[in-house]
């Protein structure tokens, strides 16, 4: 006999539903933001939604420049994969403009190095060895409050569902990039950010 899913609560059957084949880890933490959020699947209640997108940016990305004086942009990188990581830091790295402060593949590592050495900006996997990439952003999100000095969050993932971007730009992130025809973008996407 099949278990009936509770009526009520249509915005975590929703969310369970379409994403049934993701890693426990990033499925966990859908359904307790489904529940915070009751309305993830329609709606992105973004603070820059109302700004214009341009350039390629992202609907709901925030369109103003940051500006970062005396040193590199700090970016730091947030993937499991090996070598993705080293992709990621190729396409990331140019001398004297980005550096890339450090390497996670765990969420609570991920927070902890955002703690310590907060950086200009994070590139963010959802699937990591321990935790999401879903649950740092709202951590990260969280620490800095209301406040627009918190980092750059651009998401690199595989998992490209419209609810999963609907969520990552909900917690906070700024762009959302399919990893396996978007990753080119990144570097333009940190040009167009900061200003030289």
């Amino acid at each position: 006999m099949k278990p009936e899913l509770p009526s009520h609560d249509t915005s975590q059957t929703r969310c369970s539903v379409l994403t049934a084949g993701l890693m426990p880890s990033l499925k966990q933490v859908l359904s307790v933001h489904a529940d915070q959020d009751n309305d993830l699947a329609h709606t992105v209640d973004h603070p820059a939604a109302a700004k214009a997108p341009t350039g390629g940016m992202q609907p709901g990305a925030s369109t103003q420049a940051r500006r970062v004086v005396g040193r590199p942009v700090q970016v730091q990188i947030v993937e499991d994969l090996p070598r993705v990581q080293q992709l990621l830091r190729q396409l990331v790295e140019q001398p004297g403009r980005f550096e890339v402060t450090g390497i996670d593949d765990t969420e609570q590592e991920a927070f902890q190095r955002s703690q310590a050495q907060p950086p200009d900006a994070l590139v963010v996997d959802l699937n990591l060895r321990q935790g999401s990439g879903l649950g740092l952003i709202h951590a990260v999100r969280k620490l800095y409050g209301a406040s627009p000095v918190g980092p750059l969050v651009i998401v690199v993932t595989n998992h490209t569902m419209p609810v999963l971007e609907a969520a990552c730009l909900k917690a906070g992130a700024d762009h959302f990039l399919d990893k396996s025809r978007e990753l080119p973008r990144l570097s333009a996407l940190l040009n167009q950010a900061f200003l030289p």
